[in-house]
């Protein structure tokens, strides 16, 4: 079978290489050709996916049997115009919608009573407190502002600052509800869930970017099962395909509010954190629906609870130079994002490398994690251009970059 990945991002390539297993010819089209799988698959197409008329001639043209999304939401998007309905395992352009737009979502979420963040008019805002203000249809945080004590000149601020991120220029206001970040990742047939994972993020470096994650193999039972019941309910009401969906909540207590859900695959090789902390083949099950194979009996996966899943980046402006450890640490992968002499920007933009880091025990593991979530790099320290002399001797002392 000749199937595209509309994708050619690091977090695509676990998704790659299920659809290798399964001996499909496999394509890859995306824009920068430095990317990961441009450089890895024979069959790179150099073209913006986001222009759906040149990514629909492709599939005529080489008619392509499946067509499976990557983990971006452009690529998303752009699959589900270019299907609209022809290929498996794609949801039709409306259902996108009502995911990737939020002004849709909380109209879907009210509409099912799922619990959501309160919303707020344009009047209401000045004597509110706690509050963010967002784009309708941005990503990756993206445009979002919180005010704790909002004034009409920070609000002009803010709302300009969500439009200009905003493809449509909109912009919504809702309550900000401190607690703990979740991801809640579910595997759908039938429209019932046959698979899920409940993740701890954190965001350390920047206010909206998850760099720092695990599995919580702990999460409170009763309250899986609402996360279930509610995702479960809106795969019932759209009548959605077998696959995917995936879910960010904040957690305060017993209480919970979803944020957004999603159907692609998350990206920072969030596939290969369930794998290797449950053995579940996360990138294996998630192309399935696409390519309608039949999925084979799992193999034997050795697999440890204790994972942990860092994006490492800079506090500030510099060149990237190498990590040193200060403590001995258990690499399970150690994927690099970065090369030696590279400009880096401070927060997301200066990403070095992803890490996934493995503990013997449950309070090694918690050691590290809490190590790692109190600041930017104080466990896992890239050297910079700064205190290069300082530590060049060291660094070849303490290991290998």
């Amino acid at each position: 079978m000749k199937v595209l990945l509309v994708d050619t991002n690091r977090a695509a390539v676990p998704i790659y290489q299920a659809l290798l297993r399964h001996r499909h010819q496999v394509w890859v089209v995306g824009r920068n050709p430095s990317e990961p799988l441009a450089k890895i698959c024979p069959r790179f197409v150099q073209m913006d996916y986001a222009d759906t008329k040149r990514l629909a001639s492709l599939v005529k043209k080489h008619k392509f049997s499946a067509l499976i999304p990557g983990c971006t939401d452009v690529s998303y998007r752009a699959c589900a115009e270019v299907s609209r309905g022809r290929f498996k395992g794609v949801d039709l352009p409306e259902v996108v919608d009502l995911f990737q737009r939020k002004d849709l979502f909380r109209e879907l979420a009210s509409s099912l009573g799922l619990p959501i963040p309160r919303s707020w008019s344009l009047g209401d805002l000045v004597p509110a407190t706690g509050v963010i203000i967002k784009p309708v249809d941005s990503f990756s945080g993206r445009g979002i502002s919180i005010l704790s004590k909002p004034t009409k000149k920070l609000l002009r601020k803010a709302i300009g600052q969500a439009k200009k991120k905003s493809p449509r220029g909109a912009w919504l206001a809702e309550e900000f509800v401190p607690g703990q970040l979740f991801s809640y990742s579910a595997f759908l047939r039938k429209t019932q869930v046959s698979a899920d994972f409940v993740v701890q993020e954190n965001c350390v470096a920047d206010p909206f970017a998850v760099d720092l994650s695990r599995v919580s193999h702990d999460f409170p039972a009763f309250m899986r099962r609402l996360f279930k019941k509610d995702i479960e309910k809106i795969a019932a009401h759209l009548s959605l395909g077998d696959g995917l969906i995936h879910a960010q909540l904040i957690v305060r207590g017993h209480r919970y509010w979803f944020i957004e859900i999603t159907r692609r695959c998350p990206g920072d090789l969030y596939s290969l954190l369930i794998e290797y902390s449950t053995g579940y083949p996360y990138a294996k099950k998630y192309v399935l629906p696409f390519i309608q194979n039949r999925s084979p009996k799992d193999d034997e996966r050795q697999f440890c609870p204790w994972i942990i899943r860092h994006t490492a980046s800079f506090g500030q402006k510099s060149f990237y130079l190498g990590f040193s450890f200060p403590a001995p640490t258990t690499i399970k992968l150690l994927t690099p994002l970065a090369v030696m002499g590279d400009s880096l920007q401070p927060g997301v933009n200066g990403r070095v490398a992803i890490a996934f880091f493995s503990s013997h025990n449950r309070q090694e593991h918690d050691r590290l994690y809490g190590r790692l979530a109190k600041k930017r790099m104080r466990y896992l320290a890239p050297l910079q251009a700064s205190n290069f002399k300082k530590a060049e001797l060291g660094l070849f002392k303490k290991g290998p970059l």
